[in-house]
C-alpha cells in the first residue's frame, strides 16, 4: 500500500510541477509580448518624430498607428490563450484517464486483498475446528 501512496504522491508532484512550469511559461510569454509592445511603441514614436516636417503624413501616420498598433499582439495573446485551454483541457483528460486507471487498480488490489483476508480467515478457522474435532474425540 504504501508504494501505491508513492506512486500517487508521485504523480501529484509532477502534475503540479507540469502546473507550475504552465504559469511560469504563461507569465513569461506575456513579459516578451510586453516587451514586444513596448518596443514597437517607442519605434512609433520615432517615426512620428521624423514625421514633423510633413502634417499631413503625421496624422495619416498616427492615424494609423492608433487604429491598428498591437492588432499581432491580440492575434498572439489569441493563441496564447487558446494553447493554454488546450494544454489544461489535455491535463485535465490526462488527468482523469490516470484517476480512473488508479481506481481500477484500487479496486482490483481491493478484491484481491478481501480475497486473501478471507483465505486467510479460513486458515485461522481450520486448526480450530481440528482441535474441537480432537477434543471431541479424546472424550
Amino acid at each position: 500500500m504504501s508504494e501505491f501512496s508513492d506512486r500517487v504522491k508521485d504523480q501529484v508532484e509532477q502534475f503540479n510541477s507540469s502546473v507550475d512550469q504552465i504559469v511560469n511559461a504563461y507569465r513569461g510569454l506575456y513579459t516578451k509580448i510586453k516587451e514586444e509592445s513596448n518596443k514597437q511603441f517607442e519605434e512609433l514614436v520615432k517615426t512620428g518624430e521624423q514625421q514633423l516636417s510633413a502634417e499631413e503624413s503625421f496624422l495619416a501616420q498616427l492615424k494609423k498607428d492608433i487604429t491598428t498598433p498591437f492588432d499581432d499582439v491580440k492575434g498572439s495573446l489569441d493563441q496564447i490563450k487558446n494553447a493554454y485551454v488546450g494544454l489544461v483541457v489535455k491535463a485535465r483528460n490526462s488527468g482523469e484517464q490516470y484517476f480512473d486507471e488508479l481506481v481500477e487498480l484500487g479496486s482490483s488490489k481491493l478484491t484481491e486483498l478481501k480475497s486473501e483476508i478471507k483465505d486467510e480467515i479460513e486458515e485461522v478457522k481450520k486448526p480450530k475446528a481440528s482441535k474441537k474435532l480432537e477434543a471431541e474425540e479424546a472424550e
